[in-house]
């Protein structure tokens, strides 16, 4: 390919370098090959290299990175591809996770999952107190077994005399009949004396508050009360005594949860 040639076409090399500056040695041996087209091999190398360098400077500008030191390439210098391949895996994974999650799933029965009904709370009253007529407060657990008409802007002579009546023949007799409003209403006259009938005020409506099922409610209501205070029915809007008359025979019994 080559002729290894002399520094001096062949011949004797002039003392002192001939005053000119030596070569660098990292060139190494300079081999000036006989035919020229042997350089074809070296050029295209080199130009490859140049068009990798191009290549790599591009990206890193998109990529906003710093530019590449200056410094020697070769086909063996690594470039962009090793990067670009482990930030397009990380992408790539990232957003199948993503879709792992949002993707809506559907519960294979086909039918929603309902929670165990949870049993009724017992609601006790023999914390609270109410104010009769003459202003004394008594306690509600010295009332039980009671039915408790909430009347509050109702006169509502025939369920007070329906309610004491459904007591008089019922399996509770000594069960009273406490008519609570705001303030003591006034009781109607020709009630059943067999049954015991009293009017108290609860100006905080603290027995409506105290039972869940009427909290929200404004409307005439009726509480059976059982011999242990504790609430055995309770009914809204209540017209009759009809609503409630079957359960008053369990009024002597203390009841084990609320209707």
């Amino acid at each position: 390919m080559g002729t290894l040639r002399g520094d001096n076409g062949g011949g004797e090399r002039p003392q002192d370098g001939g005053g000119l500056p030596d070569l660098p040695p990292e060139w190494g041996t300079i081999i000036i090959p006989d035919d020229p087209g042997a350089l074809d091999d070296e050029g295209s190398s080199i130009r490859r290299q140049f068009r990798r360098a191009a290549i790599r400077r591009r990206w890193r500008r998109r990529l906003h990175l710093k530019p590449e030191p200056l410094r020697r390439t070769t086909d063996d210098s690594p470039g962009l591809a090793v990067p670009l391949l482990i930030m397009s895996i990380a992408v790539i994974a990232t957003l199948v996770s993503l879709f792992a999650v949002a993707w809506p799933r559907r519960n294979p029965n086909g039918s929603p999952r309902l929670a165990p009904p949870s049993p009724a709370a017992v609601v006790s009253l023999t914390g609270l107190s109410l104010v009769d007529p003459d202003g004394v407060t008594v306690p509600v657990r010295e009332l039980a077994p009671a039915v408790i008409l909430l009347v509050e802007g109702c006169t509502c002579e025939q369920l007070i005399a329906g309610t004491v009546n459904a007591v008089a023949v019922s399996k509770a007799p000594s069960a009273q009949v406490l008519v609570v409003a705001n303030r003591p209403p006034t009781l109607p006259a020709g009630l059943n004396a067999k049954v015991k009938v009293r009017a108290f005020g609860d100006p905080n409506g603290s027995v409506r508050a105290a039972v869940p099922f009427l909290a929200p409610s404004r409307t005439t209501a009726a509480v059976l009360l059982g011999a242990d205070g504790r609430v055995v029915r309770s009914v809204s809007s209540v017209t009759s005594a009809a609503a409630f008359d079957s359960e008053l025979g369990n009024l002597a019994v203390a009841p084990s949860s609320t209707a």
